[in-house]
């Protein structure tokens, strides 16, 4: 059976929905907007035959991009949640960039490999290809070089990218890309906050002083939840999205995802604890909030039908609630005699050495020396 796909009404650029007749006409059936919308912001899926529209947050983010590199603004970032398109909206970036003349080389930067796979698919899914694989540093660096159309957008990882630029590697990568140095280059960067914290920033900057960086997040750093601290002389300060990437271009937050459908929607129930009042991070606040836990559990997930998550500030609060329930548990069972404990895991990442979204990084480096000792998927030029 036919079906119709999810429709978004029309919506400014503060993600407001136009809703009256009248205002939607004026803003998106004006002669130069409605040919721009089909001419731009549509995208033809050959293999699938289907004709996509972006939605009307995205083409104001592939607006914002290349309004900037257009009128030269510097650097920004896209505040866009999980699960609102954003492989998408970047193709559509790229794609437009790619005509543009003053514009040597765009580079969409994901900070794993499966993702590199993954990113190359969709983008091919949406423009046969329009982009091909960098099997090692070696190709990404002939790419890089390369004078050829099909190479003007590169899908990359930032651990080829940062050997490349590595001033310290066996490999002259550095000096070969000294040709780009006052060249105008364009850095699409995938979940931004994990890769652009650090040395891959810094040796960006120093090798192609002229780039424009712009990256998309769904988690953006604030200063009220940064991690990242920076040494100045003797003051330390917190690093945020705004300090690595400058302004916000455009934002398209999860209550808008909600509100669109894009997401599923939060229940929220609010539990406060009778008694004198107690400070968050107390032992007796964990244990209030376990034996409430344990109290409507049954009933919140329809008789143990689902399951559920909580989420803590550290890893020391995961464990201290991960013995409360274990203790709790074990002492209504004692009581009880018949009730069945919940079954509870404790899931973490150990801490790493210095920044863990570094340590992170790191994980794919092996395999990217390792595909360093393979040969080039294509010669010289």
């Amino acid at each position: 059976d036919e079906h119709f796909l999810p429709h978004y009404q029309w919506a400014a650029p503060d993600n407001k929905k136009i809703t009256h007749l009248d205002d939607f006409a004026e803003a998106f059936l004006a002669k130069c907007t409605l040919a721009e919308m089909i001419s731009r912001y549509t995208v033809l899926i050959q293999s699938e035959r289907k004709l996509m529209m972006m939605r009307p947050y995205q083409i104001y983010a592939v607006q914002a991009i290349v309004d900037c590199i257009q009128q030269n603004r510097g650097n920004g970032y896209i505040w866009h949640t999980t699960g609102s398109g954003k492989t998408l909206t970047s193709f559509k970036a790229s794609t437009l960039l790619k005509d543009n003349p003053d514009i040597e080389k765009c580079l969409f930067v994901v900070d794993r490999k499966d993702l590199d796979r993954q990113t190359r698919q969709e983008f091919n899914r949406f423009q046969p290809g329009c982009v091909e694989e960098n099997t090692n540093t070696e190709t990404l660096v002939q790419r890089l070089l390369s004078d050829d159309y099909t190479d003007k957008v590169i899908v990359t990882t930032i651990q080829k990218l940062g050997l490349a630029l590595d001033a310290n590697h066996r490999q002259p990568y550095r000096q070969r890309l000294e040709p780009l140095r006052d060249k105008r280059m364009v850095f699409i960067f995938d979940e931004c906050h994990r890769s652009q914290f650090g040395e891959n920033h810094r040796a960006i900057r120093e090798c192609f002083p002229n780039a424009q960086l712009f990256g998309f997040t769904g988690t953006p750093i604030f200063p009220e939840n940064a991690t990242y601290r920076t040494i100045e002389g003797e003051a330390a300060r917190m690093v945020t999205t705004a300090d690595i990437f400058g302004k916000q271009l455009h934002a398209y937050t999860i209550t808008h995802a909600i509100d669109d459908g894009n997401v599923l929607r939060f229940h929220v129930d609010y539990f406060k604890g009778g008694g004198a009042p107690i400070k968050p991070g107390e032992a007796l606040a964990k244990q209030a909030v376990v034996e409430a836990i344990l109290a409507r559990h049954d009933k919140a997930s329809n008789r143990r039908r689902f399951n559920a998550l909580l989420a803590t500030a550290s890893i020391d609060d995961a464990i201290a609630y991960y013995d409360l329930f274990k203790a709790l548990q074990a002492q209504k069972q004692a009581e009880d005699g018949d009730d069945l404990p919940l079954n509870v895991a404790c899931i973490f990442s150990p801490p790493a050495e210095g920044n863990r979204d570094v340590a992170q990084l790191q994980e794919d480096l092996p395999q990217e020396k390792a595909d360093n000792r393979k040969e080039p998927n294509r010669k010289k030029e």
